[in-house]
């Protein structure tokens, strides 16, 4: 990087193919979460030829900023703006690129900005928790290694979003509404949207996903035992198969569907349904975790899978466990698939 006032006032017009490019890179991975690897050379095969620009120098400056936009998601914080301010690399389109995210920076009131739907939240008090399950615990397979972790408090959403929630922002930003499965929408918990999805609704609503960290912590609510509920979960405390329940115990009711978010009791912290009903999208990289002592930790830098935790209404009981781990492609999208969102404090 360099002195931004080096070159800033030096730089060539931007011409009108090249501002074509900058709003379709901004379009198709910022707002609607297109994976950046994926598109990458065929832009930059299109727009370099006809703009002059070196092929590799431009994959390296536009790989730089992703790598800051994905740094950006992940804590909300004011790398950009900072990047922005003091030192900017010697290439006019991540200029662009940095000023288009800086203006849609989540905002402090994201609960109440204008058009959104209102949404519940629960303050988690930062502080310290064992990450993960002993190999002993019933239906661990070996990827969920103890390890210390250190949180900072946040706010999350006391129960997954909602179909309320999410139509509202398809109807505000002209997306397809996706299907409810003949089961219902309104308060039940919004299914077929895959982590893209999760993460263009999060940020139209100022907010994030949770970190893998910041789920399992909620999740437990102090608790060190499988499920918040002790070391067995019933349904009448969360809906999931019935006919598969955890280790020996008695089976209960498979309702074959989700419910509406708020029908079964919360945990000692007040969040809702974090076992069972939908698995809920996390903003990490699946990969293994480090048995090392983390701080607010984010993740795998990258990867080609995303992870959700928490269990479906079809899953048994096993998968709706505290500590268990699932991944998919961050493009997958099923009918036990939800999300519930992160606000820092």
């Amino acid at each position: 990087m360099q002195d931004k006032s080096g070159y800033s006032n030096n730089k060539p017009q931007i011409s009108e193919a090249l501002q074509n490019y900058i709003n379709a890179m901004f379009e198709e991975i910022v707002l609607k979460g297109e994976a950046f690897d994926e598109q990458k050379k065929k832009w930059l095969r299109k727009y370099s030829e006809a703009e002059g620009v070196n092929f590799d120098e431009l994959e390296r400056n536009l790989t730089d900023f992703f790598e800051l936009f994905n740094d950006y998601q992940k804590t909300q914080s004011n790398a950009l703006q900072r990047v922005l301010e003091n030192q900017a690399k010697a290439c006019y389109i991540t200029e662009v690129l940095y000023r288009k995210l800086i203006n849609i920076k989540p905002v402090k009131s994201a609960p109440e900005l204008t058009g959104r739907q209102h949404i519940e939240w629960v303050d988690i008090p930062g502080g310290s928790f064992m990450m993960g399950s002993p190999e002993s615990e019933v239906g661990n397979i070996g990827n969920e290694v103890v390890h210390p972790v250190t949180l900072s408090g946040f706010k999350i959403s006391k129960y997954a979003i909602t179909f309320n929630q999410y139509d509202l922002f398809c109807e505000a930003t002209g997306r397809e509404k996706p299907g409810d499965e003949g089961w219902g929408r309104g308060q039940r918990p919004v299914i077929f949207v895959s982590w893209f999805d999760a993460t263009t609704f999060a940020a139209w609503m100022g907010c994030r996903l949770p970190t893998e960290a910041e789920w399992e912590y909620a999740c437990r609510a102090g608790t060190t035992t499988p499920f918040h509920t002790g070391n067995n979960l019933t349904t009448d405390q969360a809906n999931y198969n019935g006919n598969r329940p955890y280790s020996n115990n008695f089976g209960g009711e498979y309702r074959g569907k989700t419910m509406p978010v708020g029908s079964f009791g919360a945990n000692a912290w007040g969040l809702y349904e974090m076992h069972g009903n939908v698995r809920e999208w996390c903003n990490d990289w699946y990969g293994d975790y480090s048995t090392l002592v983390q701080t607010n930790p984010k993740g795998p830098a990258s990867g080609s899978l995303r992870v959700f935790r928490g269990g479906t209404w079809s899953n048994p009981a096993d998968y709706c466990r505290s500590a268990r781990r699932n991944e998919a492609s961050p493009g997958f999208r099923d009918d036990g698939t939800g999300f519930r969102l992160v606000f820092p404090k």
